[in-house]
């Protein structure tokens, strides 16, 4: 008998979770967040009961999570899953990891992430993990959707200031975020999805960019191109560079991009981590 598969993966705001066996293939996506950095152990295991009850109690489990960074966090989320699913045998890696797996597979390439958050990932010729960036909005996530808008957003206070001239996505803030006027952009910080909020506003400065964004929008891209270039001298030579996130849906992001890391080969990946992860391992664990 086949083995049963359950694969998740889980950031801040959604879990996506795909389970298949040879009876067939179930997926769901909650609206809750998984971090550990964010979510208390005895949460993790209500929303982890919800899933084994909706779906099935699976032979193997691989979960994807942000917040498994490190070997005491990751320790947290394996404790919570294994409370639920005593009998399972668990995998818990990084979300990054899992979205490396799901678009390089076992091919060799580079994933370069810009959504709310930037990271640069692969492994080297020896299967060894080689990250770049991913350390959090406060210290870093340079070229993200978050970071773009909060230095366009530090930029129009700049405006009102009267230290800088005036531009015109400075207007486009107080009409995206519906204030009375600049000031009042200070108040996103009070939102309980601050980081996501904030983070929408560059696609909208993005269509059609000002010159001031596309300065802000270059400095980003350029250290990501950066972080990019390093990861790729310990790596080695890919043929692809697999992109992923809502920046990359910008043509003139995409296009900055390409130009700064030397026009290597880019695919812009849309696939769902969860489902992809569990074909995978699906299709490793029943053809031993």
């Amino acid at each position: 008998m086949s083995k049963k598969i359950l694969a998740m993966d889980g950031g801040g705001t959604t879990l996506r979770v795909t389970a298949i066996s040879s009876e067939g293939k179930k997926r769901k996506s909650y609206a809750t967040g998984v971090n550990i950095t964010a979510v208390s152990s005895s949460n993790l295991i209500s929303i982890f009961s919800l899933v084994r009850d909706d779906i099935w109690v699976p032979d193997v489990i691989l979960a994807a999570f942000s917040g498994a960074g490190d070997r005491i966090r990751e320790g947290k989320l394996r404790q919570a899953l294994e409370s639920v699913f005593r009998d399972s045998e668990i995998e818990v890696i990084m979300d990054i990891e899992g979205l490396y797996r799901a678009a390089v597979g076992e091919e060799r390439g580079v994933v370069v992430v810009s959504g709310t958050g930037s990271t640069v990932y692969g492994h080297d010729c020896a299967g060894v993990a080689v990250k770049s960036g991913g350390w959090g909005h406060i210290f870093d996530d340079e070229g993200s959707a978050y970071w773009i808008s909060k230095e366009l957003i530090t930029a129009s206070l700049k405006y009102r200031d009267e230290l800088i001239p005036h531009d015109p996505v400075f207007d486009q803030l107080v009409d995206f975020f519906e204030t009375d006027n600049i000031e009042e952009l200070v108040n996103l910080t009070l939102l309980p999805d601050m980081k996501t909020k904030i983070a929408s506003f560059s696609k909208v400065a993005l269509e059609d960019p000002s010159e001031l964004v596309k300065i802000v929008a270059d400095k980003g891209i350029g250290i990501l191109a950066k972080r990019t270039l390093r990861v790729l001298e310990r790596t080695g030579e890919v043929d692809t560079i697999h992109t992923f996130g809502g920046s990359f849906a910008s043509a003139y992001y995409n296009e900055r991009f390409s130009e700064m890391i030397n026009n290597h080969r880019t695919s812009f990946f849309t696939g769902n981590v969860d489902e992809i992860l569990a074909e995978q391992m699906f299709e490793k664990l029943n053809r031993s």
